[in-house]
């Protein structure tokens, strides 16, 4: 039974809803382009909707592309070819792919991304470093470690688990670290992120792209900082959000195709 756009778009609503992210503010959750009616048998799921995975997208004939950034962020004033935008838009259009972004609500969600990696690093106890729509669902994660250890050792850990040989660290390496809060891709690299994770107790904050001055400010704090790529620290919940959206298809007895992107790549080396 051919099922719609909507339908494919709904499991993912149904596991991460729109209201649990930051909508109303500054964030693009929601269908970027395309028309729910549609009918669609296959979706590719990546974390960015780059010109690569659109054309991946188009030679397996999926109908539908669900990316964790949103492909437009901030506002628009036209689309055409002039823009890498305008470019990506009008293709997917013209082949009939329909573009679903689930940013912040896929964050802050439980058994998202930031308790993911939160249990890639082993922690226990884990909560939201700050609560939203209760203690389980909000921004970050804090958790503890089954012992202390050095942060170059956590260091060496975070590489591992997340396939990362560009880790950075702030903070001396043999710091003792037992308290780890954690806020996927960049958006923990500020000042007041760094005060928060020290008011839950932590030890040491592991976020992406931290800006020179949060460095400073966290070093100077006595807080560790464990800095490794955005593209890694969220790239590797990809196979898992296939997972997910595997698992409430076929409980639905939805005929859907559900496969991860093989085309995007971290565009740092």
């Amino acid at each position: 039974m051919a099922i719609t756009v909507g339908e494919a778009v709904a499991l993912l609503k149904d596991f991460a809803p729109e209201e649990y992210g930051y909508k109303a503010e500054y964030d693009n959750i929601g269908m970027i382009l395309g028309d729910e009616k549609l009918p669609v048998t296959r979706v590719v799921c990546c974390l960015d909707v780059t010109m690569a995975v659109i054309d991946e997208a188009i030679a397996l004939g999926a109908e539908l592309i669900i990316s964790h950034h949103p492909m437009i962020f901030y506002p628009i004033k036209n689309i055409n070819a002039d823009t890498v935008v305008g470019r990506k838009l009008l293709k997917a259009a013209k082949h009939g792919i329909s573009i679903y972004a689930a940013h912040t609500n896929l964050d802050f969600v439980q058994d998202g991304i930031n308790d993911y990696v939160a249990a890639l690093l082993g922690l226990h106890n884990v909560t939201s470093l700050e609560p939203y729509i209760d203690e389980e669902t909000g921004y970050g994660r804090v958790g503890d470690l089954s012992n202390k250890v050095y942060s170059s050792v956590l260091k060496g850990e975070v590489e591992s688990v997340l396939h990362d040989a560009y880790v950075r660290t702030v903070g001396e390496p043999y710091a003792q670290v037992k308290r780890v809060a954690v806020i996927n891709g960049g958006s923990g690299g500020d000042t007041k992120y760094v005060d928060m994770a020290i008011k839950a107790g932590a030890d040491c904050l592991i976020t992406a792209d931290v800006k020179h001055h949060v460095a400073v400010y966290a070093f100077e704090s006595g807080i560790t900082l464990i800095e490794p790529q955005h593209f890694t620290m969220e790239h590797c919940y990809i196979a898992r959000l296939v997972q997910n959206l595997k698992i409430e298809a076929k409980a639905r007895k939805l005929e859907l195709e559900i496969v991860q992107s093989q085309a995007e790549h971290n565009p740092r080396y």
